[in-house]
């Protein structure tokens, strides 16, 4: 190594390697853009056009019983576009390319909001407490898939609940995220479920609706 650029995609490296666990299965090519990892053409033809065109659908965003502040982050989650470190990466902006939920796995969206352990615990808790009607999310679905999935075929009412619930859980998955990296800061699951709470009590109450269990 001659030149500090050098010396910080080494330390750079160093951390990416140090946070990989080994076990006992041998390595398998997953194909990352289905969801049974099993490569097939039609994924491979779909993939060439991702990016020209918007596929998400927002009306059940924009209908949640969720304030506008929390639509448009979702808004932004749900197309992956907030500022992770994998985004802040490809701008080569500083930062810790490492998950601080979980410390064991590279920070992205959808890493944050579905696949981390810390976020899963969390789903696990809103799980119980809304009896069912949210459930964990599936750790190898992407954003839209996951926030579709969950809201197909489902009355009115009870599908601007449910959305609000999801809306709110990923909101303080990320405000915990932000905790951790600007205050040094850790909550507990619980803490974050009550939280969650809190906030979709609030805001059914101000839209007259009766709160969740």
């Amino acid at each position: 190594m001659s030149t500090v650029e050098e010396m910080a995609q080494f330390v750079l490296l160093w951390d990416l390697v140090h946070g990989v666990v080994l076990n006992g299965e041998d390595d398998r090519i997953i194909w990352k853009f289905t969801a049974d990892g099993l490569y097939i053409a039609k994924s491979a033809y779909e993939i060439q056009f991702r990016g020209s065109y918007c596929s998400f659908k927002p009306g059940y965003l924009w209908s949640a019983y969720a304030e506008p502040k929390h639509c448009f982050f979702s808004w932004l989650l749900v197309q992956e576009k907030i500022l992770t470190a994998d985004k802040l990466q490809a701008r080569n902006w500083p930062c810790n390319p490492m998950c601080l939920l979980c410390k064991i796995a590279p920070e992205s969206a959808s890493h944050i909001c579905l696949q981390c352990p810390y976020a899963q615990h969390v789903w696990d808790l809103v799980q119980s407490w809304s009896h069912d009607l949210v459930r964990k999310p599936d750790a190898n679905s992407t954003i839209e898939d996951w926030w579709t999935d969950s809201l197909q075929s489902m009355p009115k009412e009870q599908r601007r609940t449910k959305a609000a619930i999801l809306i709110y859980t990923v909101w303080n998955l990320w405000n915990e995220r932000n905790r951790r990296t600007f205050q040094g800061k850790e909550a507990e699951p619980l803490m974050v479920l009550q939280l969650i709470k809190e906030e979709i009590g609030l805001r059914l109450r101000a839209c007259g609706k009766p709160c969740v269990p």
